[in-house]
């Protein structure tokens, strides 16, 4: 446990913020797969690739022009009446229930000029989109809990809660980009694991498992045939 909140507290710097709008939950009740994702500084959508075996669809629901929210605005370091870009995107795995609901607002000023035209063209989001423009940036962990999906999810799922972290992206010493994003989770056995994630888990090892059978029928067939001895060298 004294590990579980030393991480906590060394990577997510402004924790206290979580006790505004969402639940407190301990690193412990989350599975190995969700503590990743909590964590991880990389690409969600290649993470969940990754981990599922499935493909990973990203769409965008809104980008629009819109004031930053007070708690935005001191996280990005600009005034509230600055106006800022918001985007929201649910990511979806291919043949589960999983939901990924993600909104970001965007400092373009901070950002080069090429950014937006790049983040529009690029189906993986905000993470390819940084990569694609080789900017030399760092993402700052700021604080993490239990909530229920975002008002303006489409409601697609039947998930009632989310494990929700907030990060802002810093580019050239200044914060770009401010993130949250929100998993959908399910209980099972008292440990919160990602919505759908076993119907993946499911799908690869039998997958795996017709790969095995098939691999071990092939091979036998050669057996069979002589096909698989090795020719003599002269």
């Amino acid at each position: 446990m004294m590990v579980a909140e030393r991480l906590a507290e060394l990577h997510f710097t402004a924790q206290e913020e979580a006790s505004t709008d969402l639940d407190d939950v301990d690193i412990v009740q989350l599975d190995p797969f969700l503590r990743g994702l909590l964590f991880t500084d990389g690409t969600v959508s290649r993470a969940l690739e990754a981990q599922t075996l499935a493909p990973v669809m990203v769409e965008a629901v809104e980008q629009t022009q819109a004031a930053a929210p007070a708690r935005v605005a001191r996280y990005l370091d600009v005034e509230q009446t600055d106006e800022c870009i918001r985007r929201r995107v649910v990511m979806k795995i291919a043949g589960t229930s999983s939901a990924v609901w993600a909104e970001s607002y965007v400092v373009p000023g901070r950002l080069p000029p090429d950014f937006l035209t790049t983040l529009g063209g690029s189906p993986r989001g905000i993470g390819q989109s940084l990569q694609q423009l080789k900017l030399e940036s760092w993402r700052e962990l700021l604080w993490f809990g239990l909530g229920p999906p975002p008002q303006w999810s489409d409601h697609a799922t039947s998930a009632t809660a989310t494990l929700t972290r907030f990060y802002r992206i810093i580019t050239q010493g200044l914060p770009a980009l401010l993130i949250s994003e929100a998993f959908a989770v399910e209980m099972r056995s008292g440990i919160y694991h990602l919505m759908g994630s076993a119907d993946s888990a499911a799908d690869a090892a039998g997958g795996s498992a017709g790969d095995r059978q098939q691999a071990g029928t092939v091979a036998g067939d050669r057996a069979v045939s002589g096909n698989g001895a090795a020719s003599p060298s002269d």
